[in-house]
């Protein structure tokens, strides 16, 4: 038999050099370094984390379930969306071919809906949450067992598998890219529905909280429970770790406990200059303020707290409603400002007219003959950290934060903060959220912000309460401060919403921590903090009429998700999941 011509054996060598020229992985820990390199992409950009006017955010697609949408949840990469609902069915959505795809709505359904709104939801396939007794195999008793409504969803970050947590109290983990829907296991331990679900940072464990008032830390892989958290007065509505959230390879912007922070540093121009006019001023009239104290404006209290000289309407501010207008009717018992709640952690932030020291100047021992700054013509903010710009450019790295740190809240309003490294014996957590005066004891939504240091809870009288985890009281030291005794530490603000929007019932921070999305029943809105201007929010369009039961944004800030659904709690919904696409200004 004739020998193949050389030509074929160049041929093979070049194939081989061709696939040779790829890494190869010839171990776990070469697995998980790549996996791990893989994971570093899946992050907000640079744009999106540093845009100081805001984002776009466009409906684009709908899937329409026709049913109760409790829960939503989604892989690291994006590409598997998910959804529960009350008809027990877990629905598998291809994210990116839903958004990109060519499968539009029918006109009768995009007539139903919003102007953008024409694409559809491109569904993979669907498995029932099966409702399976203690001792039965799930390999032969899924088929005929009983369907529950699905309450909560968890997705591993690959997507491997997930659990779903359904109404008859039953936790089900299956598999996803490989058998999608076959029931691996089955935790037991609730006696009512399953309304939260939370995977750890290491995936290995998860957190899980019921309308039994319970919450439980589960050992994936032995599928033992491994400790209680006790001492919730209602049924668990969200469960929430404390993010890690790392911004990349940024430079860390100088950060000065004093107004004007040396170079280098990006500010503003117009804050530039009236930084200038204020220091110039300073500088002309300070021989008369150290003559004629008396008469300088401003307050003699520090940076960082300090008694006031009396409750004042200019240490208080107005009172921000959504209208952005500025009135003086008597709505003390709503609270909008942080001013409204008498607490010395927050003394700083009342006045709008501090004290400045210049660095550099020198200062008298007497109190009377402090330099004090005139209050400037044009509203000048009184900074917390850094110069007056650098409060929304904060980019440090923030990898040393807890992955034990988490927050769990009730329908009775309850919204406690819990350390897994605290003993056992620890019945009310380490932090606890009081509810204030005048508030309903109602709360489906919370969030953290990325940065892990402050808090947004949502409530049912039209509110987003906004709460800094480094004020609040330490409970385990002082029982008298717990919320359940009534005791509630002061928070910082409130954000109203327009009469008759609705409870709030769902909140997600957006990547520069400025803009929050909060969920209502008329709308959803784009919020932004430090907004100036007479409405501080913008409408997304898409949603209207309905509770929202969960707000989801993938991990590079491009897709946002809102599902409408009443998660059991006896309300109306529209049955429809809309996504919209994120672009920042």
């Amino acid at each position: 038999m004739d020998q193949p011509p050389d030509s074929h054996g160049s041929d093979h060598e070049g194939k081989n050099d061709t696939i040779s020229a790829y890494p190869e992985m010839h171990t776990m820990e070469e697995y998980i370094q790549a996996v791990k390199s893989r994971h570093a992409h899946f992050h907000p950009s640079e744009e999106s984390r540093h845009t100081r006017k805001g984002y776009a955010i466009d409906p684009v697609g709908a899937a329409l379930h026709g049913t109760h949408i409790h829960a939503i949840s989604l892989s690291k990469d994006s590409s598997i969306l998910l959804s529960g609902g009350s008809d027990g069915y877990v629905r598998w959505y291809d994210l990116p071919a839903s958004m990109n795809g060519n499968n539009m709505l029918t006109q009768n359904l995009r007539n139903s809906f919003v102007e953008g709104v024409t694409k559809v939801g491109v569904l993979m396939t669907w498995w029932g949450h099966s409702h399976l007794e203690r001792g039965a195999d799930p390999d032969t008793s899924a088929a005929d067992a009983p369907l529950s409504a699905v309450h909560s969803l968890a997705c591993q970050r690959e997507a491997l598998w997930g659990v779903s947590g359904g109404e008859s109290g039953t936790i089900n983990l299956w598999g996803l890219r490989h058998g999608a829907g076959s029931i691996r296991h089955v935790l037991h331990k609730h006696t009512d529905a399953v309304s939260a679900l939370q995977l750890d940072p290491s995936e290995e464990h998860l957190v899980s909280g019921g309308w039994d008032r319970g919450v439980y830390q589960w050992d994936l892989n032995t599928g033992q429970i491994v400790r209680s958290f006790d001492g919730h007065t209602g049924q668990v509505s969200n469960i929430a770790f404390r993010p890690l959230y790392v911004p990349g390879e940024q430079p860390i912007p100088d950060v000065a406990l004093y107004p004007s922070a040396p170079e280098p540093m990006d500010v503003d121009a117009a804050d530039d200059d009236l930084e200038q006019e204020l220091n110039r001023t300073l500088s002309e009239q300070a021989p008369d303020d150290a003559q004629h104290d008396t008469d300088a404006e401003g307050d003699n209290d520090s940076l960082f707290g300090g008694e006031r000289d009396g409750p004042t309407s200019d240490s208080h501010g107005p009172d921000q409603d959504a209208e952005g207008d500025t009135d003086d009717d008597d709505d003390a018992d709503e609270k909008p400002y942080a001013g409204r709640h008498d607490t010395p952690h927050l003394a700083a932030t009342k006045s709008t007219g501090a004290s400045i020291s210049l660095p550099g100047q020198p200062t008298k021992s007497e109190p009377k003959s402090e330099l004090r700054a005139p209050e400037p013509k044009s509203h000048l903010p009184k900074p917390l950290f850094g110069s007056m710009n650098t409060s929304w450019h904060y980019d440090a790295d923030l990898r040393d934060f807890s992955q034990d740190i988490l927050l769990t809240s009730t329908l009775s309003g309850q919204v406690m903060l819990w350390d897994r490294r605290v003993d056992t014996k620890s019945k009310y957590g380490v932090r606890a959220l009081g509810l204030p005066h005048g508030t309903p004891p109602w709360c489906t939504g919370t969030c953290w912000n990325h940065t892990g240091d402050k808090i947004y809870v949502g409530r049912r009288n039209e509110l987003v309460e906004e709460w800094d985890v480094r004020m609040l009281p330490d409970i385990t030291s002082n029982p008298g401060s717990r919320s359940q005794n009534g005791a509630a530490p002061a928070y910082l603000r409130a954000l109203r919403l327009p009469r008759g929007s609705g409870p709030v019932s769902s909140v997600a921070v957006m990547p520069n921590n400025r803009h929050i999305v909060c969920g209502s029943f008329d709308n959803v809105r784009l919020w932004d903090l430090e907004a100036t201007g007479q409405v501080p929010f913008k409408i997304v369009a898409g949603h209207h009429g309905g509770m929202i039961s969960h707000i989801l944004m993938d991990p590079r800030a491009r897709f946002l998700l809102t599902s409408s659904g009443d998660r059991g709690w006896f309300a109306s919904s529209t049955e429809t999941l809309l996504m919209h696409e994120i672009s920042a200004l």
